[in-house]
């Protein structure tokens, strides 16, 4: 195995000049053969597709300018592919929010189901997947199939059942994602798409390693990487050396599995791909962390974690938080350990992770093993065990039933820890797992030495030698001469006990002297990686100067082009009349004369023209800075006028208050009614300016340059609301309903969203009818939006009204109370929040207000 992986990293290095340069001028040579405007934009769409294996940001720069070209072109299906092939690169570097934005505009796109719908859904599916939202990403999928059902296309197709299958590996449904794999390498192989099948073929890889079958997993191995070296691919060599890495780590082999991932890093070195660079990351720090070097280790995960937490990939972030605490365990740091594992559990199952939830029980398991909380222990490994018994992880029943066996072992309950032992040793046997079996025949063995069945202990501990020395795993073998001393002293055998113990500290040795030259070697991987990055940073900088250069070269061009067909122009002018000259010889001194006047004319007015040019252009930079001063001071301007608006609302409310203050006192100490009458109209009036003053402070609110960002409650705020309109809910008999159903949490700006709500309530008040009077509002979450709903039965609206509702000091009738800002301050909140507002409403019968935001608007901008 280890010589095939060598021989793969040769082939590689050889092929690696001549990579992809045929195919990419093929596909130029199409570029520049295109006839019409479609063509193009097709030509560019399959450069943007083959350059992403090579550079992200490039296969983006032409699926642009497909796009930009299908635009032109009015080409629909064109501009479908584009926008797709655009949305991928967000999905790449894990901003799937933007991803999801092209994926939409490409949905919207489509007149009819079509391929190109399927592999937008596809795509769409992916990335909903990377977020671990499972059943979105499954719903996707479906659709994808059953528009590729009606409009066919068998590269497509294999796409999908590739695309699902992979969810189902996740999920831990191994037989279900063997069978949709087994229908994508059908399609690839029909097709002859080479790459196609090598995904596959790495795919059954994983698939079998879960199914502990290791022999079909190393043979899919082969296969794949062979194809990764004959079509010199990159992307595909990644692949083949993340697996091969695993394989060395299921053998023991952690050496070999170090030298493939270092591998790894230097391809990443030349290409822009984070979650790339992500798993191999995860992958060092597990392979450090069985060598023992947990703070390198505990390095690498907070690294892979650094780059996937932020992008909300969940399935990821929660491995690592697992991996995290394992390591802290280890380090015997408990505490730190069960708080990134209660982290990693509660990810796992707002994702429904079945075989992650296992995971972290089986690992909190172990620490509360390794603090001797014997009972809590068995609780939790006995749940991780009915789970992996469940969806048929055989590989990680066995570790839960030795981990169970240590548990008894610890109490001195040996008769069932062996039970146990024996129990796990039947499932690894069963798997041909070397590993594990040499594991479990050195536990195995140490426990009969303790129970002081010596023979039985020597001939465990023989057959895990034995294995340990097949794998090659010095880890294993010290482990194994250890456990040889222990017995040996048991037995009062000093003399073989010093051997063996000799021989463990000359191996401990010489794997300790191994690991600090490993970690020099990773060190210095670190340092290219980080100078490669510096590079990679000075050359985008320097790409971007150069494409100024261009773009200014290019205008310098454009003028030079004008200046040349004009004297062109001349050119012929001067060879007609030298013509004309040639046949009328008796006007040649005059037709001289006048040629080299109009030449002369030309010259004074090419010179004219430059100066004029110049001027022009120095009067556009004058009025630039002008526009900018006068910018700056509008803006200012406008924050004083904002800043007045809002204070003068402020200092006009005190006196208000003061005489609604005094209309109160006067209901207490006056006695005359007619005067009680007019205290009555003062304070009616005073509520009505007030409410007025309050609305204009909204429009300020609305206008605020900064606004607190969190997590909205909306039945809470529709209870403040309501608690507010009390008195008037109250008088006029009004049942106000609330229902919020939401599965996800809504982030946003609440003091906004009252804003909304607030007036949306007030105005379905003001405009109640007499007859069993109600308000209803709804919130509920539908493919990343929040739906707000506000109905009611009032009066409603007049069609002839319903497109000037929101204009400012609107009022619908001469009857209106309001003051016709409510529905205005409404839509410039919803704005602000990305919003939109519908109104649906019919004369005698109610209105019904419906708002759209965005589930999360972490990243939008209140101004």
């Amino acid at each position: 195995m280890r010589r095939f992986s060598i021989l793969l990293i040769g082939l590689l290095c050889l092929a690696q000049a001549v990579r992809a340069q045929p195919a990419m001028d093929s596909l130029k040579q199409v570029l520049a053969n295109a006839m019409n405007d479609r063509q193009r934009t097709d030509a560019l769409n399959n450069l943007s597709s083959y350059i992403y294996d090579i550079d992200v940001n490039e296969g983006f720069r032409y699926a642009s300018q497909a796009n930009d070209m299908a635009v032109k072109a009015n080409y629909e299906r064109g501009r479908k592919r584009a926008l797709t092939l655009m949305g991928y690169k967000s999905t790449v570097f894990g901003e799937f929010q933007n991803a999801m934005k092209y994926y939409r505009e490409a949905e919207d796109l489509n007149s009819e189901e079509d391929d190109m719908l399927a592999y937008c859904f596809i795509m769409k599916g992916n990335a909903y997947r990377s977020l671990s939202t499972y059943d979105s990403a499954l719903i996707y999928y479906e659709k994808a199939i059953r528009v590729l059902e009606k409009s066919p296309n068998e590269l497509y197709t294999a796409f999908a059942y590739k695309s699902m299958a992979r969810l189902f590996v996740i999920q831990w449904r191994n037989e279900e994602a063997e069978v949709y794999f087994k229908k994508a390498l059908e399609y690839y192989v029909r097709v002859g798409d080479e790459r196609g099948m090598a995904e596959v073929w790495f795919a059954f890889a994983d698939i079998y390693r879960n199914m502990i079958r290791y022999d079909l997993a190393r043979e899919y191995l082969e296969k794949g990487c062979a194809v990764a070296v004959k079509r010199k691919s990159e992307y595909l060599m990644l692949s083949c050396y993340k697996i091969q890495a695993e394989a060395f780590y299921d053998e023991g082999a952690y050496i070999q599995a170090l030298e493939v991932l270092f591998k790894s890093m230097e391809i990443l070195k030349r290409k822009e791909q984070p979650p790339l660079l992500a798993s191999v990351y995860n992958r060092l720090g597990e392979v450090y962390g069985e060598l023992g070097q947990h703070d390198v280790a505990l390095k690498y995960y907070l690294e892979a974690l650094r780059i996937v937490e932020p992008s909300g990939v969940r399935f990821e972030t929660a491995k690592l938080y697992s991996e995290i605490g394992w390591i802290y365990k280890n380090q015997l740091n408990f505490p730190q350990a069960y708080a990134y594992m209660e982290k990693s559990l509660k990810l796992r199952q707002e994702i429904k992770d079945e075989h992650g939830i296992s995971n972290s029980y089986n690992v909190m398991g172990v620490l509360l093993y390794q603090q001797k909380e014997y009972d809590e222990a068995l609780v939790l490994l006995q749940k991780s065990l009915a789970i992996r018994e469940r969806i048929h992880h055989e590989a990680g029943v066995a570790a839960c039933i030795f981990n169970i066996a240590l548990v008894y072992e610890d109490i001195g309950q040996y008769d069932r820890a062996m039970a146990y032992q024996l129990r796990a040793l039947k499932i690894d046997e069963q798997a041909g797992n070397k590993q594990g079996l040499s594991i479990s025949y050195n536990q195995i063995g140490q426990l009969y030495a303790k129970s002081g069945h010596y023979k039985e202990a020597e001939e465990y501990l023989q057959k895990a030698n034995a294995l340990a020395k097949a794998t090659g795993s010095k880890v294993l073998l010290m482990n194994n001469l250890l456990y040889f001393s222990s017995l040996f002293e048991s037995k009062n055998d000093f003399k073989k006990a010093l051997d063996y113990r000799k021989r463990y500290q000359s191996m401990h040795d010489s794997i300790y002297s191994e690991n600090n030259a490993l970690k020099l070697a990773e060190m210095q991987a670190l340092y290219q990686m980080e100078q490669k990055n510096q590079e990679i940073s000075f050359l985008n900088q320097e790409k971007e100067i150069q494409s100024n250069k261009i773009e200014l070269q290019r205008s310098r061009i454009e003028q030079q082009n004008i200046f040349i067909f004009s004297g062109l122009v001349v050119v012929i002018l001067i060879s007609i009349l030298a013509y004309k000259s040639y046949q009328h010889a008796t006007r040649i001194r005059k037709a001289n004369f006048e040629m080299l006047e109009q030449k002369e004319e030309i010259q004074a007015q090419s010179e004219e023209l430059i100066e004029a040019n110049q001027t022009i252009a120095q009067i556009n930079k004058n009025l630039e800075v002008k526009i900018e001063d006068r910018t700056l001071a509008l803006r200012q301007a406008y924050k004083e006028l904002d800043t007045f608006f809002y204070r003068s609302s402020h200092d006009f409310r005190r006196p208000l208050t003061t005489f609604m203050g005094l209309a109160e006192v006067a209901k207490i100490t006056v006695k005359d009614p007619n005067a009680l009458e007019l205290f009555a109209k003062v304070r009616e009036t005073a509520n009505n300016l007030d409410k007025m003053l309050i609305k204009l402070q909204s429009i300020s609110d609305v206008g605020a340059q900064q606004l607190v960002y969190k997590e909205v409650f909306v039945r809470e705020i529709v209870n403040n609301v309501c608690d507010s309109f009390a008195d008037e809910l109250r008088t006029k008999g009004i049942a106000v309903l609330c229902d919020v159903d939401l599965k996800q949490s809504f982030f946003s700006y609440p003091a906004m969203v009252k804003i909304v709500i607030e007036n949306l309530i007030e105005n379905a008040i003001f405009f109640s009818m007499p007859h069993e009077p109600f308000i209803k509002v709804r919130a509920h979450d539908v493919d990343g939006q929040i739906i707000l709903e506000v109905e009611d039965n009032g009066q409603g609206i007049e069609k002839q009204y319903e497109g000037r509702i929101f204009d400012m000091y609107f009022r619908g009738n001469e009857r209106s109370k309001g003051n016709g800002l409510g529905l205005y301050i409404v839509k410039k909140a919803v704005e602000k929040l990305n919003g939109q507002v519908e109104l649906q409403s019919e004369p005698g019968k109610g209105s019904l207000f419906k708002i759209t935001f965005p589930i999360d608007q972490q990243h939008t901008e209140i101004i």
